[in-house]
């Protein structure tokens, strides 16, 4: 199976998650108590990630990164498709979580190897995030790809 490009594969989730809502209606279901709960927003920013094939703590994510950005003509909304939440060892997009495996940097970008779940699915995913335009506007692209092209900059959310 080959690993889904979430910039090709947002707009089918965004699809699905308005049907389902939408579908859904009435009570919300009965949580399982038996398991403490898990809110996505609550990382912990003082454990930096490490890296299971070093054995020793991956460079801390730059603290420039850490916050919480959305498609730079967004509302910021937490309901937005477009927002994602960075701390040190997460990333939370709309529809999924990448916990952070590794970070190094390449020349301005920094790199981060991440382990996705989302969807029912997990996968592997190594996103390079640059900063443009004096720190205001984050790029997000695949690392592997050939150009450092984001068709949707991402503007840092107030508070």
């Amino acid at each position: 199976m080959t690993k889904p490009n979430w910039n090709q594969t947002r707009p089918a989730i965004l699809a699905v998650l308005v049907m389902s809502t939408v579908a859904c209606g009435g009570e919300p279901a009965e949580e399982d108590k038996s398991l403490p709960p898990a809110p996505l927003s609550q990382a912990s920013p003082a454990t930096p990630p490490t890296n299971p094939d070093a054995g020793s703590p991956a460079a801390p994510i730059p603290e420039t990164l850490i916050g919480v950005w959305d498609y730079e003509h967004g509302t910021c909304d937490p309901a937005s498709d477009m927002r994602l939440a960075i701390s040190q060892d997460r990333f939370e997009f709309y529809e999924s979580v990448g916990q952070v495996e590794s970070v190094r940097k390449e020349g301005d970008a920094t790199v981060v190897d991440l382990a996705m779940e989302g969807e029912g699915e997990t996968w592997e995913q190594s996103v390079r995030l640059l900063l443009r335009d004096d720190g205001q506007r984050l790029h997000i692209t695949e690392a592997d790809a050939a150009a450092d092209v984001d068709e949707y900059p991402r503007k840092q959310c107030a508070g």
